[in-house]
């Protein structure tokens, strides 16, 4: 008899031990199925720029050899802003069609303004370059104030703005600004017929501090 219930004591505490513990499974099931799922990772795309196609361009101004260049300075006039890096091929592959696109526009009075990011011992032979086309050159750190307000966080970058001010085209990397294309087969002043470009990732030289 006393074998007897203490059988049946440790069946009942065996019995009781699988109903707490299916229990806690149960629970811990329903708040996992409750739980909301994680948001999906936003897709990958293109950088993009702290500035956007039909917005007006922000306030800055630029120190150059030529005097001091302000948004101000812009109005009725296209400019096309050029990031450069010095030690960036594709800022190097991008400059004749910079070139194409100043010879082309600047004497209808377009501006162009580059800003070369890098340090100020390792512009020169960058500055070289450009001096055939513009005198609006600046040099600043990777992140400085201009690269900065505009975004820029690859190179080159360029920002096209119209005689009204607002951001007609942007592109990143070499070749990804339809304006510098159409140079070379088809010069026009009209920054209205340009539409966008994706860039081609080969094409970007990232910002390094």
């Amino acid at each position: 008899m006393t074998y007897a219930l203490a059988g049946l004591t440790l069946l009942a505490a065996i019995t009781l031990a699988n109903a707490l513990l299916t229990a806690a499974v149960v629970k811990r099931w329903r708040t996992a199925v409750a739980r909301p799922a994680a948001p999906a990772a936003a897709p990958a795309g293109p950088p993009a720029l702290a500035v956007q196609e039909g917005e007006r361009v922000p306030e800055f101004t630029l120190s150059t050899p030529a005097g001091e260049i302000t948004t101000a300075d812009l109005a009725g006039h296209p400019a096309l802003l050029c990031f450069l890096r010095p030690d960036c091929g594709p800022t190097r592959e991008s400059l004749p069609g910079v070139q194409r696109w100043a010879e082309a526009h600047t004497p209808a009075g377009a501006r162009v303004l580059a800003v070369v990011n890098g340090a100020p011992d390792a512009a020169g032979p960058l500055l070289e370059a450009v001096a055939p086309f513009t005198e609006l050159t600046a040099t600043e750190p990777p992140n400085g104030p201009l690269a900065t307000l505009f975004g820029v966080r690859h190179h080159p970058t360029f920002v096209l703005v119209g005689a009204d001010g607002t951001v007609q085209e942007t592109g990143i990397g070499n070749g990804s600004l339809t304006a510098l294309d159409l140079v070379t087969t088809a010069p026009t002043t009209d920054p209205a017929t340009l539409g966008p470009a994706s860039p081609d990732p080969a094409t970007l030289e990232p910002v390094t501090p």
